[in-house]
């Protein structure tokens, strides 16, 4: 018996031993799957529900919070600042918002949630539009006449007005175009993208190209080819203000920012002012003049590969990972622009040797009013956790009322027009030019120094409706003439319009002995009687 009572005893203990450690571990599955279920929610809230409205400086922030506490209150203070009404129980901001995400997935899928699409984000940004039309294509289409007029066939297509949008201006239209046929309609950024007979010969024609008054390659964002076309056009056919090329560029930007709203503070700001020179960087910052109230600027960043930590991924490939952040502040410290990104630069194990000899480019275009601005870089190798930081100004100018007027020249390591334009605006490409600079400033003997600038408010000559300009490009040592170059033609001009001369040209290095010279740029405007000078300073490299 006592044999018994001492099993009894001991049975009960060693059940809350055995049952102990997997009792632990239950617990210890149910805290994960709670921990990745709130991930999983912070990182829906981030990257899908608010992806389109959340600002820059938001994001950046919200990205540094690390408890859940701190991210329930920065949600919960996000639609407080866009709550039209605090004073009542409901929050319409938010109310709507989901209300425009459930109508898009429900209306705008195609193979992919309807969020996803270009529909679903500018339904989601800036709501129902004023006025939509739907051509479902294929059958024949009547071009307006801005278009050119003519009967040609199309692809399914959709046209949204706006009266006006916050941040992007009035008279708004945004044409979605479905060139796949499968229910996916994306932003168009020139009129002919819905054209299914644009690259068919002698049908679909315009009806200037009907009687031989045109070229299809004259057709605005097409392709320049005639330097008068946006000019004839305008003029003989009734192309709008708003179709011509620069503008269709700025509206495309504009409509990839989150609408603006009325109270942007935020609680918590984090800032940092501590300079880092371990991992050394170059940049360049110019500016392309849109209309009197933007420009478009693109930041190109340049970082030696040598400098960068690279790691083997699969097979012989060596990979680095870059971290970008840029912050764009006015004089008076207001934050104008924001923008983080990661770039990858790789090579494979066959290229060791050249692929530590090159650099990896990026680069970032923004929006800015013209006025004078601040922009802090941080640069950030992810592997070796080396920084670099950079804090420089740079200047927007506004433009002249009359007169000839040129924007800075971009010395450029590939500058070269496109065959056609790119369906949607890249880096490194303005207009139809690609552009990539040379940031360093420095060039070899055995190079071309590629030359990009913009003359504004030509001269064109009323007879011909073309401007009449001779192009100068002289290259100095000191007070001393080593180079030039004269186009008295005007042959380097690739593209023109009422507003704006694009002038691209490749001068050769070889004849240049090492040293640091200066490029200057004359264009004489015989119409106007009018002359603009334009000045770069580069190296040469032995």
């Amino acid at each position: 018996g006592g044999t018994i009572m001492k099993i009894e005893r001991i049975l009960p203990i060693l059940l809350i031993a055995l049952l102990a450690p997997a009792s632990a571990a239950a617990q210890d599955d149910k805290q994960l799957k709670e921990e990745r279920d709130t991930a999983r929610y912070y990182d829906k809230w981030l990257n899908e529900d608010v992806l389109y409205i959340l600002t820059e400086q938001e994001r950046d922030v919200f990205q540094k919070l690390t408890t859940a506490e701190e991210k329930d209150r920065f949600i919960e203070q996000f639609w407080q600042r866009r709550d039209p009404d605090p004073s009542t129980a409901a929050n319409e901001a938010r109310e709507e918002h989901y209300r425009r995400i459930a109508f898009v997935n429900q209306h705008f899928g195609s193979g992919i949630p309807g969020w996803k699409t270009d529909r679903g984000r500018i339904y989601v940004m800036f709501g129902e539009p004023d006025q939509k039309e739907y051509y479902a294509g294929m059958g024949t289409h009547v071009r307006p006449s801005y278009e050119g007029g003519g009967r040609t066939a199309t692809f399914p297509f959709e046209i949204w007005r706006y009266r006006w949008l916050e941040g992007v201006g009035e008279d708004i239209e945004i044409e979605f175009v479905d060139r796949s046929m499968t229910g996916e309609f994306k932003i168009a950024v020139w009129p002919w993208e819905k054209d299914m007979l644009l690259h068919v010969d002698g049908l679909g024609e315009t009806t200037a190209e009907r009687f031989g008054r045109a070229l299809r390659s004259q057709r605005p964002g097409l392709h320049p080819g005639n330097l008068n076309n946006m000019t004839w056009m305008k003029r003989h056919m009734g192309v709008r203000n708003k179709d011509l090329a620069f503008e269709r560029v700025r509206q495309f930007f504009a409509l990839q920012r989150p609408p603006q709203i009325e109270r942007k503070e935020l609680q918590e700001i984090v800032e940092t002012k501590v300079s880092y020179e371990v991992l050394p960087f170059d940049v360049f910052v110019h500016d392309v003049r849109l209309n009197e109230d933007q420009a478009l600027v693109p930041v190109t960043i340049q970082i030696a590969n040598q400098n960068l930590d690279y790691q083997p991924a699969a097979g012989n490939l060596f990979k680095a990972r870059v971290g970008i952040y840029g912050r764009v502040t006015s004089m008076l410290g207001k934050v104008v622009h924001e923008f983080e990104d990661t770039i990858a630069s790789e090579y494979r194990s066959q290229h060791i040797g050249v692929g530590s000899q090159l650099k990896s480019l990026y680069q970032k275009s923004f929006l800015v009013a013209p006025g004078r601005y601040k922009l802090d870089l941080v640069v950030k190798d992810l592997t070796s956790g080396d920084l670099g930081t950079r804090r420089m100004s740079f200047h927007v100018s506004g433009a002249a009322e009359e007169g000839l007027s040129a924007s800075s020249i971009v010395l450029a390591e590939t500058v070269q027009t496109l065959d056609e334009l790119p369906e949607t605006p890249q880096s490194f490409v303005i207009g139809d030019v690609r552009v990539v600079p040379k940031v360093s400033g420095k060039f070899r003997r055995d190079e071309d120094l590629g030359v990009y600038l913009q003359v504004y408010n030509p001269g064109l000559d009323q007879a011909t409706e073309t401007p009449d300009v001779e192009v100068e490009y002289t290259i100095t040592d000191g007070e001393t003439l080593v180079g030039k170059v004269t186009d008295p033609q005007g042959s380097s001009v690739v593209y023109a319009s009422e507003q704006r001369l694009v002038l691209v040209q490749n001068l050769p290095l070889s004849r240049l002995e090492k040293g640091r010279y200066r490029l200057t740029v004359t264009v004489n405007d015989r119409v106007t009687g009018q002359t603009s000078h334009s000045e770069a300073d580069f190296e040469v490299l032995g």
